[in-house]
């Protein structure tokens, strides 16, 4: 399950994701997440990511965040940061950020407050 915000204010994508994602919905949420990334285009646009409740163990959910995250950076985004539970995960989704040439712009948070004062930051 996913569920994605657009603060147009700030130009802030708020994502969320739980459990995991079967084929045909991770396509949706592709193609969702560039709608939004679309909507705010010209913009510093600035991406939370709550992994929390997400597996991102299965390949299929690695090769996702990678496109994703690799698309990203084409369409303007300055930061990245994504929410994790643990240190395995946040060692996972640095690996994935590395892999699409985004670790500049990706930060790793286990607090929300912590995560959002980074990407709102001047």
């Amino acid at each position: 399950m996913y569920q994605i915000k657009i603060d147009k204010i700030n130009a802030l994508v708020e994502v969320t994701l739980q459990g995991v994602l079967r084929t045909e919905e991770a396509q949706v949420y592709a193609v969702e997440y560039g709608k939004a990334l679309r909507t705010l285009y010209g913009r510093k646009i600035r991406i939370l990511v709550d992994l929390r409740g997400f597996s991102i163990a299965s390949e299929e959910a690695t090769e996702l965040l990678r496109d994703l995250d690799a698309t990203s950076a084409e369409l303007g985004v300055i930061r990245i940061a994504e929410l994790v539970q643990s240190d395995l995960a946040a060692l996972q989704a640095s690996r994935i950020a590395r892999e699409a040439g985004i670790g500049d712009r990706l930060k790793i948070f286990k607090d929300s407050a912590a995560a959002r004062a980074w990407l709102l930051a001047p």
